[in-house]
């Protein structure tokens, strides 16, 4: 048989070779176009993994430390509370000073300090400036059961409870009625300012342990705007005062955070004692506000507080159930 001519012999082969890098073109492509969707795909899942973790950021935004990273609110069923605006202005949250006067109405709920002076055997565990002094029950009990303490380790502290609430000056916090302020009684009969110092620096380190806060630490003086009111203890309830203590925070700072954290990534915390909750925040809606609440399978609510932070909106915090 005849061969064929070189020119068709070239021209057969040409096409071939164009045949064949064609062909490594398109699988070179597709290959490119496969690696390129599985990295969009890594870039989309991994905040997702993220925010079902739980994290939580604190006022610089570290992690705060104690989260608990296990309680995510997301995958927990709900329901709706409504809450009107006048709610906004009272809560253990509430934060009031020269930028945020108290807006609220007159607290009803206040006793006497008196019975609050002695622990259950009557013993004397502080003084009082009159009977007069009044203050929500809860602030007065957390008082009681932290002086208790203080006293059984270091006898009858020489401290007065000079102030409760008051509604004279709308930014003091003791418009609250969770505020209680004590000052120091000196050997000539005289009161001096509270210093945590010697055994009372055991009341600045555990105070938090009771739910209560020093309201205004020296430190913290440029975000309270506040330096000369050392005695100040506050009423806030677990977990914020554990959370405020661990991360450095006033209560300035703590509510402020809040905000950044909705009933979607809400902060999870565990207290020294065990107890998980999750705290978030929700903005006021106008004279009127539903807020997501938490519930088991069966649409039984979680345990839950709701405190207004006395500007634009309410904060939550959910006891969750234990594990």
């Amino acid at each position: 048989m005849a061969k064929k001519p070189l020119y068709k012999r070239l021209k057969y082969g040409n096409i071939l070779a164009v045949l064949v890098i064609v062909v490594f073109v398109i699988v070179m492509v597709s290959v490119i176009k496969s690696s390129k969707n599985d990295d969009n795909s890594s870039q989309v899942s991994a905040p997702a993994e993220s925010s079902q973790s739980g994290d939580v950021s604190g006022a610089d935004g570290s992690t705060l430390e104690g989260q608990n990273t296990d309680t995510v609110l997301g995958k927990i069923n709900y329901t709706y509370d409504k809450y009107t605006k006048a709610s906004m202005y009272d809560g253990v949250l509430t934060v009031v000073g020269a930028q945020a006067q108290f807006s609220g109405t007159s607290v009803s709920d206040c006793v006497s300090c008196y019975d609050f002076m002695f622990d259950s055997e009557g013993n004397k565990l502080f003084s009082i400036r009159d009977n007069s002094v009044t203050a929500r029950s809860v602030t007065l009990n957390a008082v009681r059961s932290m002086m208790t303490d203080f006293c059984k380790q270091f006898g009858e502290a020489g401290l007065v409870l000079m102030n409760g609430y008051e509604t004279g000056d709308s930014s003091s916090d003791l418009c609250t009625g969770y505020t209680v302020n004590f000052r120091m009684l000196a050997a000539d009969g005289t009161y001096t300012d509270f210093s945590p110092m010697g055994s009372y620096q055991w009341l600045a380190e555990n105070a938090y342990k009771y739910g209560l806060i020093f309201r205004y630490p020296q430190e913290k003086a440029g975000v309270t705007g506040v330096s000369d009111k050392t005695g100040y203890l506050r009423y806030v309830g677990q977990p914020h005062a554990q959370i405020m203590k661990n991360n450095d925070m006033c209560l300035e700072e703590y509510v402020e955070m809040l905000k950044n954290h909705s009933y979607e990534n809400a902060v999870g915390y565990t207290t020294e004692s065990g107890s998980d909750y999750a705290v978030y925040y929700c903005p006021s809606e106008g004279e009127s506000t539903n807020i997501k609440v938490p519930t088991s399978s069966d649409g039984t609510k979680y345990n839950y507080e709701i405190s207004g932070n006395n500007t634009d909106g309410f904060i939550v915090t959910a006891k969750l159930p234990d594990r």
